[in-house]
C-alpha cells in the first residue's frame, strides 16, 4: 500500500534526474578544463604515493552523478 500520489513520484524522479544531470554537466566541464591545463598533485604518506591529475576532480563529480541516480533514487522511491 502506497502513501503517496503519482505526482509526488514524478516530482522526485524529475528532481533527482535534474540534480544528476547538473552534476554530470559540471563533471564534463571540469574534465574538459582539466585536460586543457596540465597540473598534478603528488603526495606521499607512509610509503604510499598518491597522484592526482587534472582529470580526477571531474571524474569524481561525474561518479557522484551516477551514484545519485543508481543508488539514491531507488532508495527514496522504495521508502515512499
Amino acid at each position: 500500500m502506497r502513501r503517496d500520489s503519482g505526482e509526488l513520484r514524478v516530482l522526485i524522479v524529475f528532481s533527482f534526474s535534474l540534480i544528476a544531470l547538473m552534476f554530470g554537466i559540471s563533471g564534463e566541464k571540469i574534465i574538459k578544463s582539466g585536460v586543457a591545463g596540465e597540473w598534478e598533485i603528488v603526495s606521499s604518506f607512509k610509503g604510499w604515493t598518491l597522484y592526482i591529475t587534472s582529470i580526477s576532480p571531474g571524474l569524481l563529480v561525474f561518479v557522484l552523478a551516477t551514484l545519485i541516480l543508481c543508488w539514491g533514487l531507488p532508495r527514496v522511491l522504495k521508502n515512499l
